[in-house]
């Protein structure tokens, strides 16, 4: 049966077989309160009233017993995703040099360019250099002009990846 889905725009987009709308779910493309428009029947419904779909919608069963913090499933994240919007393969929104680049140049001392790319390690390092910096007789904070500085140029070469190994786009 061919279905369509409403984006946030308020466009169809479809139509597409219901096998494909499992795998928009799987990646977080869709969500429960996206609506559906069936073709067949002419009628509109949400994505969590698809009986294909409710499975992947559903809330995880509750566990038994104790779970200790090292055998704690970790949270999958959920990203919404935008008609036009670049994703990687895991539905993940890719990251923009340009941004990433006058990021560095503009507030890099901040680390604000470290923590939009996903590493929010170094940008914490780079914050805290700059916020160290009085203490330090400003050398902290020479240094990470300088190497924000150098993060912008690199970024704006398309030689930096984000947190998760993705090239930045342009």
């Amino acid at each position: 049966m061919p279905y369509s889905i409403i984006g946030g725009d308020g466009n169809q987009y479809g139509p597409v077989e219901v096998n494909v709308l499992v795998q928009w779910a799987r990646e977080g493309r869709i969500v429960p309160t996206t609506g559906i428009v069936d073709h067949d029947h002419g009628r509109n419904f949400l994505a969590k009233d698809l009986a294909e779909l409710a499975p992947i919608f559903a809330p995880p069963p509750p566990h038994s017993g104790r779970m200790t913090a090292a055998r704690q499933p970790l949270p999958v994240p959920h990203y919404t995703y935008v008609p036009g919007m670049r994703v990687d393969a895991y539905g993940r929104p890719l990251k923009n040099r340009w941004v990433a680049g006058l990021l560095a140049i503009f507030f890099g001392i901040f680390g604000v360019h470290r923590f939009y790319l996903g590493y929010s390690g170094i940008g914490t390092v780079q914050l805290l250099m700059c916020l160290l910096s009085p203490f330090t007789c400003f050398i902290s904070l020479a240094v990470v002009i300088i190497w924000s500085f150098i993060d912008g140029i690199i970024c704006f070469a398309g030689g930096m990846t984000d947190s998760y190994g993705n090239p930045l786009i342009t």
